[in-house]
Order: structure tokens, then sequence, then C-alpha cells
């Protein structure tokens, strides 16, 4: 016989995916608690039972997501792969299936917004859950030797923007893919030719 979930967290989870779907899409400093209460049909005062703030509410919103893009990056890690740039676009694609909105740009624009303890939290979440495993793929190919795995990573999750909307994409009609290749192959080697 399977167990009922309590009516409690079955609230805290709806709570969790109402905000992810605003947060992600809207920003932490766009989106309102009244926004997330209303998409549930509760009051806030029924949304801080379970999160005593706004911040609190993002943290584990992020702390989800987070964890989320990391289980689907390390399966795609555990795969091997005939071309290093193909790993990375499935790596990429596994954070963009998740985020709707460039992650860096979700994360670091909450900053200024956000109490100290969550701000280390989130950079915590940001460096466990996307650059890690980012810099675990860019650990298994020769960079040049001013770089390390880290830095690579970094610049990586930082160049995303254009594959988010399409203000900054890069070349024209092209599938998601395409979009995701053509980024992949500047982030990888470059713009210019290599003699």
């Amino acid at each position: 016989m399977a167990e009922s979930i309590p009516a409690s967290e079955n609230r805290r989870q709806q709570i969790i995916n109402a905000a992810t779907t605003l947060f992600l899409a809207k920003g932490y400093n766009q989106t309102t608690t009244r926004d997330i209460a209303k998409v549930l049909n509760i009051s806030q005062p029924a949304l801080y039972h379970h999160f005593g703030d706004k911040e609190t509410l993002f943290v584990e919103v992020v702390k989800t997501v987070g964890d989320q893009v990391n289980h689907d990056m390390k399966k795609i890690l555990a795969k091997t792969y005939t071309e290093p740039i193909d790993q990375l676009i499935d790596l990429t694609d596994a954070i963009l299936t998740r985020h709707p909105r460039d992650v860096f740009t979700l994360i670091h624009s909450s900053f200024t917004s956000l109490s100290d303890k969550h701000q280390r939290v989130l950079g915590m979440i940001f460096g466990q859950d996307y650059v890690a495993p980012i810099a675990q793929f860019f650990a298994t190919i020769t960079l040049r030797s001013s770089i390390d795995a880290r830095t690579a990573s970094s610049f990586y999750i930082t160049s995303l923007a254009p594959l988010f909307g399409d203000f900054h994409t890069l070349g024209a009609k092209q599938t998601k893919r395409e979009r995701i290749a053509q980024l992949m192959d500047l982030i990888l080697y470059g713009v210019a030719k290599n003699n």
C-alpha cells in the first residue's frame, strides 16, 4: 500500500513548483510572493507558513533546479563521446532545458536583494551544481596552458546569454541544437584562425 503524502508536504511542493516557474521566467526581483500565492490560490500568510520569506523560497528554488541540472549533467559526463564538443552541447542543452533565462544572470542579479547568508548559499549552489560539472568536462580536454578547468567553466557559463532568447542570437534561423553547437564551437575554438 502506497503511503500518502501529508498535505503540508504536498502544499510545500506546490509552492516550490509555482515559485520555480515564476522565478525562472521573471527573475527574483520581478517575482513577488503575491504572484506565487495568486497562482496557487492561497494567501500570502499561507505561503509564509511554509517559507519564512521570499529569499528562503528563492534559495530553495535555485537549490532544487540546481540539483536537477547537476543530476542531468552528471549523467552526460558519465557517457563516452567521440567528440568533446558533442558532450559540451549536451551539457548546455541540460542547462537550457531547466532554465528559460540565463542562469548566471538569474542568480547574480538577485544578489543585491539578498542577505549575505543567502548570497553565500547561492554562490555555493552555483559553484557545486553548475560550475563544477562544467569544470569536470573542461578537465578532460587539453586547454591552453594559461587556462585551468575552473576558469574555462566560468567563461563558459558567462557566455551562454545568446542561447536565452532571440535578441542576442548569433546566426540566422537555426534549431536550438544548431545555436548551441555554434556557440560551443566559439567557446572551444575561438573566432581567430589558429595557424
